[in-house]
């Protein structure tokens, strides 16, 4: 746990049974759009998980405050947004059928609380309604489907659109050496004391008598990835998450080689370099895909944020 909390207010309002005090902030305003009211409560809600991970992060009671601010602000303007798209999408005549809604929110409460019972128990403890949890699901529906609506999903962009990001961003694409590894682990915790050096020696037999990394792997080991026969692909030497001890004989192997059995804490490893690339900017055949999917990513923030902002145009949004 964090050696701060939230602050007892926001506790009392999230966790507790409300008082009527709290229960005045709870339902106090902060904003107004169009005919619509966003309030504290609300805000507190949406801002919920982000303002726990802030508390478990922040090193004094100030910076948790200044980032608490920063949280509540930012989720008081997404909730205003979603205010306007639920807005824009009634006034279009749209309509969600109520069995749709149901259906979805059925399968949700039982994937993620179980039953309704537990969950309805959850929003009392809270001062919420399942009634209230529901709208909140439904307006959650309609946004996504009106974004999906209103921005186009099929984005194109243009290869001199990607070559000229490539020219401009080539230090992103900067890697130091690497190396094409595959891995044996035998774990220590799965095996008797000696007994992963001892399977690992084997292994080493075998593959010095002609026998085949990957079938091995599938074989003997351990790790999560023998059903790849141990492909941990690429690995950069300045960036990688293997431990120090492993990576300094992985780039000390060539192209081909295997290691000798290494023990550490009892797991035994045995490594197997299949190619080597030394540091360079990678080239744009290799990125081309990674930098057209970011660039769609932002031109579609871009649409999104240019149809939100048209609707805030036109829309009375007041703040408290």
């Amino acid at each position: 746990m964090s050696r701060y909390r939230l602050p007892l207010l926001l506790a009392a309002i999230l966790w507790a049974a409300p008082s009527r005090a709290a229960m005045d902030l709870v339902n106090g305003i902060s904003a107004v759009v169009n005919d619509s009211v966003v309030t504290f409560m609300e805000v507190q809600m949406f801002s919920r998980r982000a303002l726990e991970t802030a508390a478990r992060r922040s090193r004094t009671q100030s910076e948790f405050d200044e980032e608490s601010l920063k949280l509540q602000k930012a989720a008081l303007e997404q909730l205003i947004d979603r205010r306007l798209i639920v807005q824009e999408y009634k006034s279009a005549g749209y309509n969600l059928p109520e069995s749709i809604v149901d259906d979805i929110l059925k399968k949700q409460v039982k994937r993620e609380y179980g039953d309704q019972v537990t969950l309805t128990k959850m929003l009392r403890q809270s001062g919420r309604t399942f009634e209230s949890f529901k709208q909140e699901e439904r307006d959650m529906l309609i946004v996504g489907q009106m974004i999906r609506t209103k921005i186009a999903q099929e984005i194109v962009i243009s290869p001199k659109r990607i070559e000229r990001y490539y020219a401009q961003n080539q230090e992103k694409y900067r890697v130091t050496d690497r190396a094409k590894v595959r891995m044996i682990m035998v774990d220590a915790r799965k095996h008797a004391r000696g007994e992963p050096r001892r399977i690992a020696e084997d292994v080493i037999a075998k593959l010095k008598a002609g026998g085949d990394f990957a079938k091995l792997a599938d074989e003997f080991s351990d790790d999560a990835r023998i059903n790849k026969g141990g492909d941990r692909g690429w690995v950069e030497e300045k960036n990688t998450v293997f431990r120090k001890e492993l990576t300094e004989v992985i780039f000390k192997l060539g192209a081909g080689q295997v290691s000798e059995v290494l023990e550490i804490d009892g797991t035994a490893f045995i490594l197997k370099v299949e190619e080597k690339k030394q540091a360079q900017v990678q080239p744009i055949t290799e990125v081309r895909l990674t930098i057209e999917n970011q660039l769609k990513l932002e031109e579609r923030d871009r649409l999104q944020k240019a149809w939100i902002g048209r609707l805030r145009k036109k829309a009375f949004v007041s703040y408290f």
